[in-house]
């Protein structure tokens, strides 16, 4: 091959770069890239470390922002140190005979230049043609830089070969430097040659190397990958010690690949392996068949343990950083990926085990810890390499325990993403961390995140401090039998949007989540939220609690004390002294005093020693009160009692909720209507007089009867009124002893009283004095129950019977119960308005009038 030929295919190389049209993107996020990595390189060196032995390793850890511990950077400055003392001298390449003129075969002249190791070879710029290196233990090789040194397969070099690889590919070789040079494995020899498969076909590879620097070293047109840190075999099992021939403490830095036939970069069955600043990109996927080719930028596979990917670059590959297993084999685990960005691949981060996807495949067993850093992913794209593979800026499936903090997904709001969605979590993978997230310009996809459920269902995920904006259709899409998924703190900003969270059921913990520009904020279990996104918190929970206990995974204890007791689907509230919810859909709240509920749905609040009695029954309440027992459904009661054990002797009130009524053992009884003022009145007759009757008081006897023409008005019997007074409810309106004006009379007596531990103490209080000739045992009927007792409006706006003679603008007086015209318009009530015209079937009509005393 000429010289000119073969600098002008590498400099086809370089300026491919500036005739695509996203050249300006590129440049600016290869600058930012730059940028970023000139920051990092004081610590970046503090990373790439070594130790003398796995025991040292295993407690040393690199946090998110790539700083290691003191004991891997001496480590590794200490075998960068004996690489130096090692190597007796330093040799130029030339020297042996090389010409670098991009003709001559090389070859020899390399063999010769490395010998048995301990020496430096330098590359002087040039092309130099070989068949092959083969690197010693102890070896530092040093060109003029990427694009100044190039090292060229030879015409006539078999297709399996590699441009360098270590000398002792079984059995291994150690402390190996490499800088400063293109390897070009050059796919045009022979006519066009591709990758034999396996191993083979590589720019630079190493197999079974202990601690190498691969820096500023660019890697183009291999056959397979352009640079692949490994294990001599790659048919090792997930129960052997896999990685026990693999590489160790190897350093790739500075590296550029592209053009290759299957990946940039590739690790197999090889541990502590970093790959930083590096920019991998345009392959051409040659090592596939059209149309599949699964051709990435940096490929974690089968084996790889302990693998810091930090601060890289990726473009045009179909997936940008992917990290997996074939079916066979183990997956790659505890993999750190800081700081990369990945510029349109097909999928931008993709983390799976082929084969440990579907409900019928077995769960994989190494696919474990996946960590990523502060990382973006940039208009994710269909690539022809491999059709029909979805665009995703993630992809996770079977792996278990990957936690990603800091992500950026940016998409290109007009291209067509064919409705799938930007992020997935998927194929059985679990515990899965996604915080911190910036999601934005998916507009044609179906979801930004996506969680897939079904018989392969992901679970167990939280996702937390996530920003979508103008995004997706939806924003966060739950899939069916996914029961664990925590989501807080969430902001959804959509725009033409149809639903910001949709979930198939309602499992989901959420909480702080909002969503505004989407048609639904929500749908969640078939039921949709216009305008917001509702708080869900679920299991079982005891907060601010020193003691008790939750029995089911739906019972609640809060802020309560002295071994309070949920036991159901209830809960309990700022309770004490052994309070229990024990019915179900239940809650004890601001109790104490073995307060307890016993049906379903029922309710103690604000209550000591009190109990809803029934574990059959249902939807009865308790407020402030005192050993008062409700047994009556649908039902809130209170009262007061100093009885030991709860009574509904001690109630005091009631709210029915099937009558609407309210009632009261002291003067106040409402009703549905409050409309008037009104008492009860016993009639003169003792039997019940007409609603809409005008009454007068018989004289002497305190008792009321119909009103004839001429008497004075007292009232109207009233079916409305709002407040009720003399009804005697739930006992005897004699129960306790009055004064001579009607008080009721008190006195200091001793009670029992349980404290928060359930000890049992005497307390003076003031009580009613009880009559003796009160009998608990008989039955009582109150007021309302019996007809001689009628309400009686006394004040306020009542319906009256009136006759044929009332009007709109009239004054009424009484006759015979039944309201007439009165001639003078300043005597008697005023009519406010006819309600129902005079019949003269029913022999009245009815007007409303206000009544006042007379």
């Amino acid at each position: 091959m000429k010289l000119n030929r073969l600098i002008g295919k590498f400099q086809g190389v370089l300026f491919a770069r500036k005739q695509n049209e996203n050249f300006d993107i590129i440049e600016q996020a290869y600058a930012e890239a730059t940028r970023k990595i000139n920051e990092v390189n004081t610590r970046i060196n503090n990373l790439i470390l070594s130790t003398g032995s796995l025991a040292e390793l295993v407690d040393a850890r690199t946090d998110a922002e790539g700083v290691a511990q003191t004991i891997l950077k001496e480590r590794l400055d200490k075998e960068y140190n004996k690489l130096l003392s090692k190597i007796k001298k330093t040799v130029r390449v030339t020297d042996f005979g090389a010409v670098g003129d991009g003709i001559t075969d090389d070859t020899d002249a390399f063999r010769k230049a490395l010998g048995t190791g301990k020496v430096r070879v330098v590359v002087p710029a040039g092309i130099y043609v070989v068949r092959g290196l083969k690197i010693p233990s102890w070896v530092e090789l040093v060109g003029d830089g990427m694009g100044l040194t190039i090292i060229i397969l030879h015409e006539e070099t078999p297709a399996s070969e590699w441009v360098i690889t270590n000398q002792d590919y079984v059995d291994g070789n150690r402390n190996i430097s490499i800088k400063g040079m293109t390897l070009d494995w050059n796919k045009t020899r022979q006519g066009g040659v591709g990758a034999t498969g396996g191993q083979h076909s590589s720019c630079l590879a190493l197999a079974k190397v202990k601690f190498a620097w691969i820096k500023e070293v660019e890697g183009i047109n291999p056959g397979l990958h352009s640079f692949d840190i490994t294990a001599p075999t790659y048919d090792r099992l997930p129960e052997t010690d896999y990685t026990k021939d693999g590489c160790r403490f190897v350093w790739i830095d500075n590296c550029v690949a592209s053009g290759y036939g299957d990946d940039g970069i590739t690790t197999h069955y090889s541990e502590y392996i970093w790959i930083t600043n590096s920019h991998l990109s345009d392959p051409d996927g040659d090592a596939h068949e059209d149309g599949v080719s699964n051709s990435n930028g940096i490929e974690i596979d089968d084996g790889s343990k302990h693998v810091w990917v930090i601060n890289n670059y990726t473009s045009g590959n179909i997936r940008g950083v992917e990290v997996k297993a074939h079916t066979e084999w183990p997956a790659a685990q505890d993999v750190h990926i800081i700081g990369h960005t990945s510029y349109r691949d097909v999928r931008c981060y993709d983390f799976r085990h082929i084969g440990h996807h579907t409900a019928e495949d077995p769960d994989s067993t190494t696919a474990y810890d996946v960590v990523v850093t502060n990382c973006t992913a940039i208009e994710p794209v269909f690539n022809p390499l491999y059709e029909g593979l979805t665009p995703r800026a993630l992809a996770i499936s079977a792996y278990v325990n990957v936690n990603i903090s800091g992500f950026t997904a940016i998409g290109d709001p007009t291209y067509d993403y064919g409705d799938n969605p930007v992020i997935a979590i998927q194929y059985k993978s679990r515990n899965i961390g996604m915080h911190n997230f910036n999601v934005r310009g998916f507009k044609k996809a179906s979801a930004d995140i996506r969680l897939i459920g079904g018989d392969q269902k992901t679970d167990n995920i939280n996702i937390s401090n996530i920003q979508i904006y103008k995004s997706a259709k939806v924003g966060i899409a739950i899939g069916s039998v996914i029961y664990n998924v925590n989501l807080t703190n969430i902001t959804m900003i959509g725009e033409d949007g149809q639903i910001g969270l949709s979930s198939v059921n309602s499992q989901d913990s959420i909480v702080g989540v909002h969503a505004e520009g989407y048609a639904l904020a929500a749908s969640i279990a078939g039921n949709d939220y216009v305008d917001f996104v509702p708080n869900n918190i679920k299991g079982g929970t005891r907060i601010a609690s020193p003691s008790g206990y939750v029995a089911t995974d739906t019972s609640a204890l809060i802020g309560a004390t002295s071994d309070s007791k949920a036991t159901g689907a209830k809960a309990v509230v700022a309770a004490s002294s052994n309070a229990e919810a024990a019915g179900e859909n239940s809650i004890v709240a601001a109790a104490s005093g073995n307060s307890k509920t016993e049906g379903y749905r029922d309710f103690i609040i604000g209550a000591n020693n009190s109990r809803t009695k029934g574990k059959d029954e249902n939807s009865k309440g308790i407020l402030a009160s005192n050993a008062v027992e409700n047994d009556n459904n649908y039902s809130v009661v209170g009262g007061y009692g100093d009885s030991e054990t709860p009574s509904t002797a001690n109630i005091k009130w009631l709210l029915d909720s099937i009558t609407g009524e309210g009632k009261f053992a002291g003067p106040v009884t409402g009703a549905s209507s409050f409309s008037d003022f009104g008492e009860y009145f016993e009639s003169l007759d003792g039997t019940a007089i007409p609603a809409g009757t005008i009454i007068t008081l018989e004289k002497g006897k305190g008792k009321i009867r119909p009103a004839q023409k001429g008497e004075r008005m007292k009232g109207v019997i009233s079916k409305t009124a709002g407040i009720m007074l003399g009804q005697s409810t739930h006992h005897w309106q004699g129960r306790y002893l009055r004064d001579d004006f009607g008080e009721v009379l008190l006195e200091e007596r001793m009670v029992k009283i349980k404290d928060d531990d359930g000890n049992v103490r005497e307390e003076l209080q003031r009580l009613p004095i009880e009559n003796p000739d009160y009998q608990e045992e008989l039955s009582y009927k109150s007021r309302e129950e019996r007809p001689e007792w009628n309400k009686v409006g006394l004040l306020g706006q009542v319906r009256i019977r009136v006759d044929d003679t009332v009007g709109e603008e009239d004054h009424v007086i009484a006759n015979g119960g039944l309201a007439t015209r009165a001639d003078d318009p300043n005597q008697g009530y005023e009519v406010m308005e006819i309600i129902i015209p005079y019949d003269a079937n029913k022999g009245y009509g009815v007007a409303l009038c206000l009544v006042h005393p007379m």
